[in-house]
């Protein structure tokens, strides 16, 4: 990713920069939250469990496979991930993931760090989407999928929930409104 994302970006009073092994601990404390987790799939339940997920993520983001980064609050604790993950270097569409901590639900933070990654993320892999996938009651998920302009492209049943799949194009993504930073 830009070199202004490896070292840190700041995004206001908040910061994302590269997850690392010191965010086990706490990505595993955030995760543990039912409000965080309610909608995700199984996340790592132990630090040491986080660790091992974090590495196989840096590993992957060697080969061009992963990008994974933790959003720091002003206070630099750690209040969220955003990921995205490819099913090979050459693949042309990648998911994109993310979780913030209630503190910061409906602060304004979501929107800029999710741009800053999503831009990145299109800079540096020739992709021709991204996608995203939320449970059809997961109304807070579906709000961000909005806010990032994507369309949804398909709905099944998967584990018994609705659910949808989301697109971002790259050739609408230069298109989005922006928001503004707080």
């Amino acid at each position: 990713l830009p070199a202004g994302v490896q070292r840190g970006r700041q995004l206001g009073r908040n910061r994302l920069r590269e997850v690392s092994h010191q965010d086990a601990a706490p990505l595993t404390e955030l995760f543990a939250k039912p409000e965080v987790s309610a909608f995700l799939s199984p996340p790592p339940a132990t630090p040491e469990a986080f660790t091992e997920w974090i590495e196989l993520s840096r590993s992957r983001r060697l080969e061009n496979r992963a990008a994974c980064y933790s959003v720091l609050d002003e206070a630099e604790r750690v209040a969220g991930l955003y990921m995205c993950y490819r099913t090979s270097p050459d693949e042309p569409e990648a998911e994109l993931g993310f979780a913030l901590a209630p503190r910061l639900w409906g602060t304004g933070v979501f929107a800029p760090a999710a741009h800053l990654f999503i831009d990145s993320l299109f800079d540096r892999w020739p992709l021709t989407r991204l996608i995203g996938r939320t449970q059809a009651r997961n109304h807070r998920g579906l709000g961000a999928m909005r806010k990032l302009g994507a369309t949804i492209t398909e709905q099944h049943v998967r584990d018994g929930e609705a659910e949808f799949i989301w697109a971002i194009p790259r050739d609408s993504w230069s298109t989005i409104e922006r928001p503004r930073r707080r």
